[in-house]
């Protein structure tokens, strides 16, 4: 550990001093660029040097900076489309000089003032746009665009998140910022909280969002009032595509190969064409007889028929092919003569995959003698299928709307194979087939309305609905003997189909209004008041159809439809026998619901245009509710409630000093709180394959209450370039953290542990290779390089007294130890180099490295060793060509180094393997055509 901390501070020192290195330049020219007419900023016009191939684009404030010049004069170029070219001639340059040039443009063609409106919409999906923004927020903030997306062969808003600095991603899934795992970060899209399909986590899982929707991705790292305050790592907002300024139509294919899965064997469950698709949760659903029938036994009230499940026991064996995607997104803008405007996007997307993993699974206890040992093999096949649909109108200059249409379609299909020894039962093998199919439909409103110079009102509501369904899950469990299967009959549970449905409907809100200050010359320089509401419900029904089973003949586990057929149907107790019969387990079924009400106020201020102080204070009224029963509930038992409702006052402040026009020192404090999940508090139990640990949760969890201090420094050489340091600390009470329970069984549940310490440091750079070495070279002009890197120290703490509080029977074996899912380290680090083959024509390539520190995944107890997952390394190379203004065509190298995927359980003396898998080496293709 001490090396690696060394070597963190070895490059994190190295890149400062490069990134400073670059500061000693020649001269530069600065300025504005705007309309002549209406003195307003121009976006994006090519401001270039007469005789060179230098030159930048103004930025989201109509500013340019052409940096690293010679002393001299200096003839430049700006061009605008629709506006005149404009030339200015002798620009005289200094050594160490930074000359100042401001430009006013001409439209084209003159018309008559009131026939003319300029309007000038921010490139949000530009990477020297969005730093434009951050340099100007008053918040810890960092985005991602659409085009860095693409430069770094990003698929989905999962992967994007994970090259910002602090974030990783566990399992392609769970979001961590900064340490702080999915229940410490928010999920909004356009700023609207979105609930999420899958109930074991609080954020959506943000791999459900293909790129092709996204204009950009913000991870805001320091709290104001203004947002929900349920986070104290990070809140994530997606936002989507809205309209473009010209129409187009662009259409996208896409092929990818993987090298342990494409043209391998591969399992799957009845394949059809609406599987293909990922839309056949609905041909799997329970029989209308078994479904209306409580506690259904095909013997005593099925009438020994069959019931007629419609997933077969086992799955069919063919050969992967290539995974594919299609994807065809348009749109355009109408421009009215009153000034009205009216624009469209829609996007309609699909892509499928095919994976396979090899490996071993285990869970060993404080003997270091296994409660599992496993051979593993998982066949997945995803598809997800996504359509967007955005309306923007402009009734007149004070008034805008957009409405948001957003739906997802995300199925998994998976078996999950273990071979091996299990404690209990000896040498057995298990086989779980599980069909997995979440829905979003989600319709957003919002507008922004200037009710006069220094006044504005903003709005937006939304509705989200979200479904869950897993239709007809089998799960199959043999002993082995001598080469043989046969039946595990110790338990009806051991053979099982199970269906379940969750139903999520979630609407929120908010008023906001935006007043400025009258004077300019006041410190007072606006306030933003307003209203936040949201209300979230959850119905979650599960039945389970168990076997009991009376047939003692070898069974051939690919191929148990033979065996358990409609002809043997009986009692289960006579031999060659087998009936079904279903086991009520009443925490299978739960409701919840949360209201939140939440006004606030943030106040700006500024002093001699050089210190910024936002401070705000969020009043949030929250009530969460769990029905539920417990295990030995009957069907006729009542729910019972566990309610939280709690009144918090959330603070916030960030002080801002501008130290120069190109760097900034930012202070952030807050206080913020974190609420258990559903899933958390209702006592359901889950696992993931067969005949291994299950999870549950606890009705006894309260809030956590979260302490948050930042500094950061950010400095930006020139355009598109940034250097950035961040230090940040947390404090929090009650963190809520999984851990394993003193069980016969191999349970974990969650509790509330009682102080958690965060602090770490971030270290950033985006620079130009010619900035940075002065070099007049067109190639290295043509290169850049991005880095990202932070280190994290994290402890949990539990205090021996106080463990009989927990709400569950608890034993751990480190009563301090890292926070849940903390890496100590994580780095990102790419590397770009842009071809230009003629106007039009150019490539991009792209290698990007990530590699993140051990992190904790679960927590042991009763003397046996915590469980984390291993550094993993992580190689990718994307190559993005145009081949003119109409065809493009992407290269994706991905997952080059192939590495093992390891979760090792440590004791003292040494480390056992509690997992391992290698995910394969990728490649993908994109081929796009722009009409």
């Amino acid at each position: 550990m001490k090396k690696k901390i060394q070597s963190f501070f070895i490059i994190s020192s190295t890149l400062i001093f490069f990134s400073l290195s670059g500061f000693a330049q020649n001269g530069s020219i600065r300025g504005k660029v705007i309309d002549k007419a209406f003195a307003e900023a121009l976006i994006g016009v090519s401001v270039g040097i007469e005789g060179t191939s230098q030159g930048v684009s103004t930025d989201v404030n109509g500013m340019y900076n052409l940096t690293n010049l010679k002393p001299g004069k200096y003839s430049l170029i700006f061009r605008y489309l629709g506006y005149q070219p404009k030339q200015v001639t002798d620009v005289v340059v200094t050594n160490g000089g930074a000359t100042v040039l401001n430009v006013t443009l001409d439209e084209t063609s003159k018309q008559s003032l009131n026939e003319v409106v300029v309007t000038a919409k921010a490139n949000r999906e530009n990477e020297t746009a969005l730093l434009v923004e951050r340099k100007n927020a008053t918040i810890v903030v960092q985005k991602i665009g659409a085009l860095e997306l693409s430069r770094k062969g990003v698929s989905n808003v999962g992967e994007g998140v994970s090259k910002i600095s602090g974030v990783s991603v566990v399992g392609n899934k769970a979001v961590f910022v900064r340490g702080l795992g999915d229940r410490y970060n928010n999920a909004t899209l356009n700023g609207l909280p979105i609930p999420s399909t899958n109930p074991d986590v609080k954020l959506i899982p943000l791999d459900l969002f293909p790129t092709s929707i996204v204009k950009n991705i913000s991870v805001v790292k320091s709290y104001t009032s203004q947002f929900y305050g349920d986070f104290s790592g990070g809140s994530i907002d997606i936002v989507t595509k809205d309209y473009p300024e010209t129409s187009f139509l662009k259409v996208s294919l896409s092929s990818g190969y993987n090298s342990i899965t494409t043209g391998s064997r591969f399992l799957q469950t009845n394949p059809s064409t609406k599987s293909f698709f990922g839309f056949s949760g609905g041909d799997r659903k329970l029989p209308a007889f078994v479904e209306s029938t409580q506690g259904y036994d095909s013997f005593t009230n099925g009438n020994n028929e069959n019931p007629g499940f419609a997933t077969p026991w086992s799955p069919q064996i063919k050969t992967a092919p290539v995974n594919n995607g299609i994807s065809i997104s348009g749109g355009n803008l109408y421009k009215f003569n009153d000034g009205k405007e009216l624009g469209f996007l829609a996007n309609a997307s699909f892509k499928n995959e095919y994976r396979y993993f090899e490996g071993v699974s285990a869970l060993f206890n404080a003997q270091q003698s296994p409660r599992y040992l496993y051979d593993t093999e998982t066949f997945i096949y995803n598809t997800n299928t996504s359509g967007l649909f955005n309306l923007y109108y402009k009734h007149s200059a004070k008034a805008t709307y957009n409405f948001t249409g957003l739906f997802v379609n995300d199925a998994n299909d998976g078996i999950y194979d273990n071979t091996g020894f299990q404690f209990d039962l000896g040498d057995i093998s298990g086989r779980r087939n599980t069909y997995i199919q979440n829905t979003l439909l989600s319709g957003q409103l919002n507008s922004n309305y200037k009710l006069s110079e220094r006044s504005a009102l903003v709005w937006a509501f939304g509705y989200t609905k979200t479904t869950g369904n897993t239709p007809d899950r089998t799960q199959n469990t043999f002993r082995n003997v001598n080469g043989n299967s046969f039946f595990v009959t110790d338990a009806v549970s051991n053979n099982h189909k199970f269906f379940a449905d969750l139903d999520d409907s979630e609407l929120s809100g908010k008023v906001e209004f935006d007043i400025k200050s009258k004077s300019e010359e006041k410190a007072f320089k606006s306030v933003q008041f307003g209203l936040n509401g949201r209300f979230k419900d959850r119905v979650f029904d599960a039945r389970q159809i168990d076997t009991k089973i009376a047939l003692t003949d070898n069974v051939d586990p690919n191929k148990v439809d033979a065996t358990l057929t409609g002809d043997n149907l009986g009692d289960g107790n006579t031999a060659g026998t087998f009936k079904y019969t279903e086991s009520y387990y009443a925490p299978n079924n739960y409701r919840a619901d949360l209201l939140i009400a939440a006004p606030y106020a943030n106040f700006n201020l500024e002093w001699n245009k050089t210190i910024l102080l936002t401070a705000g204070l969020r009043v949030e009224a929250s009530t969460q509710n769990i029905f539920y029963k417990d295990g030995g509930a009957t069907l006729s038992a009542p729910f019972k409630q566990k309610q939280l409702t709690n009144l918090d006052f959330l603070p916030g402040a960030t002080l801002k000093f501008i130290n120069s026009e190109k760097s900034n020192f930012l202070l952030a404090a807050s206080r913020t709180i974190s609420r258990p999940l559903f899933v958390e508090v209702a006592p359901f139990r889950l696992n993931t394959a067969a005949a291994t640990a299950e999870i549950q949760g606890n009705t006894q969890l309260v809030n956590s209450a979260n302490y948050n201090l930042d500094l950061k420094y950010e400095i930006y050489p020139s355009n598109g370039e940034l250097f950035a340091v961040s230090l940040f600390g947390k404090y929090i009470q009650n963190p809520i953290e999984l851990a394993q329970v003193n069980s016969s069984d191999d349970l974990f549940s969650y509790i509330n542990t009682d102080e958690a310490v965060v602090t770490g440091i971030e270290v950033e750079a985006n620079r130009n290779l010619g900035s940075l070495v002065q070099s007049e070279s067109k190639i290295i002009k043509n290169m850049s390089v991005g880095f990202n890197a932070s280190y994290l120290y994290t402890q949990i703490k539990i205090d021996p007294n106080k463990i009989a509080e927990k709400g569950v029977a608890i034993n751990p074996t480190n009563l301090k130890r890292p926070l849940f899912g903390a890496s100590p380290y994580l780095v990102n680090v790419d590397f770009s180099y842009k071809k230009d083959w003629s106007k039009d024509a150019n490539t991009m390539f792209t290698v990007a490295y990530n590699v993140f520190g051990k992190r904790l995944f679960v927590a042991g107890s009763q003397g046996a060793g915590d469980i984390y997952e291993m550094p993993v390394n992580t190689l990718d190379f994307v190559m993005n060509t145009k081949f003119n203004k109409k065809v493009g065509l992407d290269l994706t190298f991905g997952n080059i180094l192939n590495p093992d995927i390891i979760y090792n359980q440590e004791y003292s003396t040494n480390d056992l393997t509690f997992s391992n898998i290698k995910r394969g080496f990728n490649v993908g293709l994109n081929l796009n055509y722009t009409f």
